[in-house]
């Protein structure tokens, strides 16, 4: 039990050294909030993995990601990450005809000479 213990705050130590680290290396300050923000949560669930465990609970985190439910959302999103980079291969290659057909055919303008806006 006390070995455990021991473990535990060996492990929020050195998570708070990494997280002091990690927010002295962040160069821009806007960042900041939104690390603190997660590394607050993270440092949450390490706070209650012993009661957790003391409740019987503590597999449950576990097993979430084991669950075939969370593996089929991971296998959806893959899908969704390989159609958005398809797609914008698609939108790269059709800016890149469109370039090539401007240099070919000479650059294309339209110049207008008043614009008005309003009631007559």
């Amino acid at each position: 039990m006390f070995d455990y213990l021991y473990e535990w705050m060996q492990n929020i130590a050195f998570y708070m050294i990494m997280v002091t680290a990690v927010m002295h290396v962040i160069p821009n300050s806007d960042y900041k909030r939104y690390i603190r923000f997660f590394t607050g949560l993270v440092l949450a669930v390490m706070l209650a993995s012993p009661l957790l465990k003391l409740l019987g609970m503590g597999d449950v985190w576990q097993n979430l990601y084991e669950n075939e439910k969370y593996q089929e959302q991971v296998r959806k999103m893959e899908e969704a990450a390989k159609y958005l980079q398809g797609t914008e291969a698609k939108q790269e290659s059709k800016e890149e005809l469109d370039n090539i057909w401007q240099e070919d055919s000479g650059e294309m303008s339209i110049s207008i000479e008043e614009i008005e806006v309003g009631r007559d």
